[in-house]
């Protein structure tokens, strides 16, 4: 849909709600009875389909900044620390070339984010991924997490792209895919549910029993650690064509074009 002529009747049939509701929930009316989640899915389509009652507004939106918001979730593992800072550099680097501004997100600053075009999750769980895109009305995207929601994208390795590349560079031998822990539980069911011997590091000390093995390793920091004692098949989480794709999912996301697809796997 082209933004002038996205109504609302499109928001109201995309929602599966009437236009009163729909009008109600733009006029802000609190005299109506509203549930949340009727609420927080309409704001959700009314920002994807830039569907805007207000030229004003269309015409103040169009004049943002290219500023793009990073959420990476905390955590106590200095392992999955020194990962997430590596991925965050990359991040940086790459849309700071394509002349985006960078905000960092933290578990206190959910609703810090009017100012950005769009919010990249890393690594993030449902339910922080639902808090940000609850507070705040822009596009959001999830990047190494499985949310499975069609409103959103979700760019994940390619799990039979994995076995492939493994299986080639270990001679078709038995190897072992480790990984650094996640806060999204379905991304560590989905690995186990395909690697017969996936396994997460919680700590230094786990490595241990995984020298001299055939190592499959997505995580720098555990390339870094491994590769002196181990044969190490490393394929970054971050390839440049998987950060391309990101870009093109940003850029549909910031125009407002209705998703094609949701789970793109690189």
């Amino acid at each position: 849909m082209s933004k002038t002529k996205v109504t609302i009747k499109d928001v109201a049939r995309e929602a599966g709600v009437s236009t009163a509701t729909v009008s109600y929930i733009i006029n802000n009316r609190k005299d109506v009875k509203i549930k949340p989640e009727t609420r927080q899915k309409v704001l959700q389509i009314i920002n994807l389909l830039d569907y805007s009652p207000n030229q004003a507004a269309q015409a103040l939106a169009a004049k943002r900044n290219s500023v793009l918001a990073i959420y990476i979730p905390p955590t106590d593992s200095i392992l999955l620390n020194s990962e997430n800072m590596f991925v965050l550099k990359d991040l940086i680097k790459y849309f700071n070339n394509l002349k985006y501004d960078i905000i960092i997100l933290n578990d206190s600053s959910y609703e810090k984010c009017d100012k950005a075009d769009a919010i990249i999750c890393y690594n993030t769980c449902k339910e922080s991924f639902y808090t940000l895109g609850n507070k705040n009305f822009i596009p959001l995207i999830a990047l190494d997490c499985i949310i499975n929601d069609p409103l959103f994208y979700q760019i994940n390795s390619d799990l039979d792209n994995l076995k492939q590349t493994a299986s080639k560079f270990f001679n078709s031998d038995k190897y072992n895919f480790i990984a650094l822990d996640s806060s999204n539980s379905d991304k560590i069911h989905l690995y186990k549910n395909n690697f017969a011997n996936f396994e997460i590091i919680q700590s230094i000390e786990d490595l241990e029993k995984y020298k001299d093995k055939n190592i499959l390793v997505t995580d720098y920091v555990l390339y870094k650690t491994l590769k002196q004692h181990n044969s190490v098949c490393y394929i970054p989480k971050l390839s440049n064509t998987k950060l391309n794709i990101l870009d093109e999912c940003l850029s549909s996301l910031i125009a407002h074009k209705p998703l094609d697809q949701h789970n793109v796997l690189v």
